[in-house]
């Protein structure tokens, strides 16, 4: 009786309102699907994939407008100065190494949604001419340089335009004044473990991983590739170290168990 009421004191009173900003490739379909799972939803709400769906229970997510043809950030709001949210609202980002966000994003463009054959739908590769052939190539074309940060910007798919420093202040001061509680795809579980204490909504321990780029279309990278990658996305690598350093829960207890599967569930 005593641990129950300990306990119901102690829990932090559920949000009137989260937001969930969704950069692709950096493991945001994972979270997504751990709220659906956590939350109760409508059958109709059940069916509308993780990349699409708009609002989880209390979560609004922010995330690509598939409306456009230049796939817009929809929360572009965020990061402008005029944007001033109810002081109860918590917002959330996961951000990628970009060395392993651009290989998972050429290997999904190039053999998952089939831009080899130059398939529109892979809405990357089918920007460049000429096509690459292969992930070398791919990562000298200025349109996948420093894409986490042009996202976040408002920047259409495909921007050949330079990020400069001003344009990592303007985000690192925007997650500083929110705050946006940030985590990196590599340290998973401290990001899970933040969500949950800063929300107050209980995630299931076993996570189902998503959109994982199944071993047969897993290209092998050089280091010296790897080494490139890290050269031409510096910004999106200060980035990635910015939200590493915020993470709040290394030292907490982290018992998630990730169920992977070889195959690429959406």
């Amino acid at each position: 009786m005593i641990k129950n009421l300990f306990n119901i004191f102690n829990k932090k009173e559920l949000l009137t309102d989260c937001v969930f900003i969704h950069i692709p490739k950096t493991g945001g379909s994972t979270f997504i699907g751990a709220l659906k799972d956590a939350t109760k939803l409508s059958s109709s709400e059940m069916k509308v994939a993780t990349h699409k769906i708009n609002n989880v229970g209390n979560v609004q997510v922010k995330h690509v407008d598939f409306s456009t043809k230049e796939r817009f950030f929809k929360g572009t709001e965020i990061f402008k100065n005029h944007y001033n949210p109810d002081k109860n609202k918590k917002h959330f980002m996961l951000v990628r190494n970009p060395i392993d966000r651009v290989i998972s994003e050429f290997n999904f463009q190039y053999y998952i949604l089939n831009g080899k054959e130059g398939n529109p739908n892979a809405a990357i590769i089918s920007r460049m001419k000429p096509r690459p052939t292969s992930i070398d190539e791919y990562i000298e074309f200025k349109e996948t340089q420093n894409y986490q940060i042009k996202f976040l910007l408002g920047k259409p798919l495909g921007y050949k335009g330079k990020i400069i420093l001003n344009d990592l202040d303007l985000i690192n001061n925007k997650i500083e004044e929110l705050p946006i509680y940030c985590g990196v795809t590599d340290e998973y579980s401290s990001f899970l473990k933040t969500f949950e204490i800063e929300s107050g909504i209980k995630l299931s321990k076993k996570i189902v991983v998503r959109k994982k780029t199944p071993f047969m279309f897993q290209s092998i990278v050089s280091e010296k590739t790897k080494k490139r990658i890290r050269e031409l996305n510096s910004l999106d690598y200060k980035l990635y170290e910015l939200a590493k350093s915020k993470s709040l829960s290394n030292n907490l207890k982290e018992d998630y168990k990730y169920q992977e599967n070889d195959v690429f569930i959406v």
